[in-house]
């Protein structure tokens, strides 16, 4: 059994690890885990929604089937996604001083390959499905 001095640390020691409580807090918390936007969906934007239609274009022709429209749209999708890693991946290793590389950079250079891989399952899969 927990003694009354224990149990008030613990209750002093839950109050400070919550988390943040103010909107700046809570802002600054939900960036976290993003450093460079690839963990989130690609931006629709219209040049993107005008890319991602021309590619699917290209791939269906003159066919018009919905569920293989669908298919090629999310190889578009993936396509873009794997084309914007690497552009990511080529402008982070142009900033790398290689006469005196970081290890940090190094590791986030190489943590990009979980994007990659991730990238070429979904165009994969949309890509059997066609």
């Amino acid at each position: 059994m927990a003694s009354e001095k224990q149990i008030a640390a613990n209750r002093a020691n839950a109050k400070r690890s919550t988390g943040p409580k103010t909107a700046l807090g809570k802002m600054v918390s939900s960036r976290n885990a993003s450093r460079h936007g690839l963990s989130g969906p690609l931006p629709l934007d219209q040049n993107t929604s005008a890319k991602i239609g021309f590619i699917a274009q290209l791939i269906m022709g003159a066919r018009a089937d919905r569920e293989q429209l669908a298919s090629a749209v999310a190889f578009a999708r993936a396509h873009l996604e794997l084309l914007r890693i690497r552009a990511t991946r080529a402008q982070m290793l142009t900033a790398i001083d290689w006469d005196h590389p970081g290890a940090q950079e190094l590791r986030q250079v190489a943590a990009l390959d979980r994007y990659e891989r991730y990238g070429h399952t979904r165009r994969r899969r949309a890509s059997m499905k066609l």
